[in-house]
């Protein structure tokens, strides 16, 4: 690990992070989040995670993107695997730069006999929420000038559009889809 801490070297980082953690992550977590770390940062140097260039153009223009946000989460897949997801303001269709458009943090659980969608709308009404299924793909869009949230994925399985559930709470969309 290669990040800058006041702390002095990176075992000294390490060790009060483990101090502060206690025995709540198994090191073998750490290592692997270690490692998912040093690729991101690997990536965000050599520009495969996003391309520096734009994001310096942005950074000298950035109208029409505010705020901007960007961030990721990392989590561990059914298969003990870290994943890590971006989420924030996305780029255009060329790439070439920012746009106001938001993508939600969106979590998808897979029960047995249903599919729980989550994701992380702050400070939008219900009644501006659209979300749509159509086969295996589940698309949701936010029509709020301040908040203008879309997240287009895939679910894990064909599920019965016509069963599904949705609720808000405190900023969280959750959709329960039954599967076909």
């Amino acid at each position: 690990m290669s990040w800058d801490n006041p702390l002095g070297s990176d075992d000294e980082a390490r060790d009060a992070l483990r101090k502060w953690l206690g025995n709540f992550l198994p090191e073998s977590m750490f290592r692997e989040i270690e490692e998912m770390m040093d690729r991101m940062m690997e990536q965000m140097k050599d520009g495969t995670l996003f391309d520096p260039s734009m994001m310096e153009e942005f950074m000298k223009d950035p109208k029409g993107t505010n705020p901007f946000v960007f961030g990721f989460s990392m989590r561990s897949g059914s298969d003990g695997k870290p994943i890590m997801q971006r989420f924030g303001n996305t780029p255009d269709e060329d790439g070439e730069k920012m746009t106001p458009q938001l993508e939600p943090l969106v979590d998808v659980i897979e029960e047995n006999d249903e599919i729980v969608v989550v994701a992380e709308l702050p400070g939008v009404d219900k009644d501006s929420i659209k979300v749509r299924i159509k086969g295996r793909t589940l698309t949701i869009d936010v029509d709020d000038a301040e908040r203008p949230y879309h997240k287009v994925l895939e679910l894990p399985s064909k599920v019965q559009k016509d069963n599904a559930k949705s609720a808000i709470r405190n900023g969280v969309l959750e959709v329960r889809l039954k599967k076909a």
